[in-house]
């Protein structure tokens, strides 16, 4: 992992005022040195290849509760009914495409900003909105001929 993604994860974690443990600053290395989308199991598994303690299923739920609140790891959709999570650095709303075979993720803007808008303007309050959108990344579409 570059130097500069585990002092984000770490200034991240204690800016939300998360405990910066060893076993959350390994897993925090983990979860950088991961492309893609994947899930907490996943991050386990890994986590647990280097210390099987800090590779406890609950420790690491904690963990990525607290990088996620902090703003180091983002939800991205789901995957088989679990949460899929990634590094996010893009700023400012948008939203993510996840490819179903390799787990890629593209940033895209958001397709209902006129639509909010419009909602606003006519005296109504969005407070949240999901968009998921899944597909073949370049890659994985020449693979499989799509």
């Amino acid at each position: 992992m570059r130097v500069d993604q585990e002092t984000d994860a770490i200034e991240r974690l204690a800016y939300a005022g998360g405990r910066l443990t060893r076993a959350r600053r390994l897993i925090a290395r983990t979860a950088a040195q991961l492309h893609g989308a994947f899930t907490i199991d996943t991050l386990a598994e890994r986590v647990r290849v280097t210390d099987a303690a800090s590779g406890a299923n609950a420790t690491v739920y904690r963990a990525v509760a607290a990088m996620e609140r902090a703003g180091f790891l983002t939800r991205v959709g789901e995957r088989g009914g679990h949460a899929l999570f990634a590094r996010c650095s893009t700023r400012g709303h948008h939203h993510h495409i996840v490819c179903e075979t390799c787990g890629r993720v593209a940033h895209a803007d958001c397709p209902l900003t006129q639509a909010i808008e419009a909602s606003n303007a006519q005296g109504f309050r969005i407070t949240r909105h999901e968009v998921t959108m899944y597909g073949l990344c370049p890659e994985c579409a020449a693979r499989t001929g799509s």
